[in-house]
């Protein structure tokens, strides 16, 4: 079964067939919340997942420091009015009556965590004392800096799986963000060495990704000051490109990049986003949120 036939499967799930892919026996665990929640639909109701960093058996006192999923079933009307997600608080310890996943044939790319799944029968005790999950929560709670030469303090953003810090960029302060997998240093390597490359040519870039800007939403922010001030200078490449200030940058391990420009208000406010490789340079340009 392959990734796309796997995913259309769970959506035509109903709850039955859902429940009936968790074991019959009930059992209480302690288990230590991370950050990261997230809603499926299928088939009639609202598959519900709150990630958690590690589990203890209260039968028999056993850690299990392994990622997993606590999930349950929602209706619309719980979804609607948007309290789907008020069961748990983040970064938290319960102790809860569960039932576990039954093991299934999955595609490779389905990671281990989103299979290790506790569906929630009751939600027992907030914060009950367990010393080892504790430890855990403290280790996850404790922030990681990196302190580069180049790039200065990079804060890691452990839900995002990226590192966020301060850059001059031709005499002005900017937002960096570097995409990483937590897990792999190899990864935090790559995403500094690329954001370094990019900041070592910024003059070379700059020049590249304003034009790049330029050409893709000129005609666009014509049609926007149209609607706007008729008396206003007409916009031409060269006064766009002039116009719009670098306010961020993220650069992915890899190599990829997505820069994001304050449009001096030719779009009212929205943000021009620029993307492209350090290989290929700029390659495109569209207006942001």
């Amino acid at each position: 079964m392959n990734l796309l036939e796997y995913m259309r499967a769970k959506d035509r799930m109903t709850q039955a067939e859902w429940e009936c892919t968790f074991q019959d026996d009930e059992r209480e665990i302690l288990v230590v919340l991370a950050e990261g929640q997230g809603a499926n639909k299928r088939n009639g109701f609202w598959e519900v997942s709150v990630d958690f960093l590690a589990h203890v058996e209260c039968e028999t006192g056993t850690l299990f420091p392994n990622e997993g999923r606590l999930v349950y079933p929602a209706t619309d009307e719980d979804h609607d009015t948007g309290d789907i997600f008020s069961r748990f608080k983040e970064r938290t310890i319960y102790r809860v009556k569960v039932r576990k996943k039954i093991p299934e044939e999955v595609p490779e790319i389905v990671t281990a965590s989103s299979q290790n799944q506790f569906r929630v029968v009751e939600v027992c005790e907030e914060n009950p004392p367990c010393p080892e999950l504790e430890e855990i929560l403290a280790e996850y709670c404790r922030p990681i800096i990196l302190n580069d030469e180049v790039l200065g303090e990079l804060t890691l953003d452990k839900t995002l799986g990226v590192f966020e810090g301060k850059a001059q960029w031709r005499r002005a302060s900017i937002d960096i963000s570097l995409e990483v997998n937590p897990a792999q240093k190899a990864s935090w390597t790559k995403a500094r060495k690329a954001m370094k490359s990019l900041l070592e040519g910024q003059e070379q870039w700059d020049r590249d990704m304003r034009a790049c800007a330029a050409r893709s939403l000129t005609a666009s922010a014509r049609d926007w000051q149209e609607s706007g001030d008729d008396e206003a200078p007409e916009i031409t490449q060269e006064s766009f490109a002039q116009r719009i200030e670098l306010s961020s940058i993220s650069v992915s391990a890899g190599g990829s990049f997505t820069a994001y420009f304050d449009d001096d208000q030719m779009f009212f406010g929205h943000c021009i986003m620029v993307r492209g490789t350090l290989k290929k340079g700029a390659v495109s340009a569209h207006m942001g949120g």
